[in-house]
């Protein structure tokens, strides 16, 4: 086995560290998420179960993947409403029932104030991005799977 010398191994290390750093398959997600699947639509999402939480949602994040989300947990079930402050990227809001039971689907433009309120009292809403492949295929009815393994909401 033939031995590296001093500059060989540093531009060994440096090739690897480039490589590495821009391949995404790399790249390891540094958030905590959670696979649901909607009409046999699989995404991962991150879970906003404080107030805290709930309060910054996905406000300035510049982008979200088509298969990512994130889903608001409440309490208990009560008529939820949802704004796009701060928010500079189109999103689509599912509200649905502790059952996981779709109430309805508002589509959400970026950076305004306007509320979007579930039509009626809801313990979840997962926000999506507009282009998500769920966009176009969730209705009313249909049933979220995986919430029953997300953690649960605090005050």
């Amino acid at each position: 086995m033939t031995q590296l010398s001093s500059s060989n191994w540093k531009v060994f290390c440096f090739l690897i560290l480039f490589i590495a750093s821009h391949n995404s398959n790399c790249a390891a997600d540094p958030l905590i998420t959670f696979p649901i699947t909607i009409n046999d639509i699989k995404i991962r999402v991150e879970i906003a179960k404080t107030p805290e939480a709930r309060a910054q949602g996905l406000m300035e994040r510049q982008f979200l993947a088509h298969d990512r989300g994130m889903v608001f947990i409440f309490p208990k079930e009560k008529t939820i409403s949802m704004w796009m402050k701060n928010t500079p990227i189109d999103l689509t809001v599912v509200f649905a029932n502790e059952e996981g039971r779709v109430i309805n689907i508002e589509h959400m433009t970026r950076n305004t104030l306007k509320s979007y309120s579930s039509s009626a009292p809801a313990k979840f809403a997962l926000e999506v991005s507009k282009h998500s492949p769920l966009t176009d295929s969730v209705k009313t009815g249909d049933l979220i799977l995986g919430l029953e393994g997300i953690p649960t909401a605090t005050h």
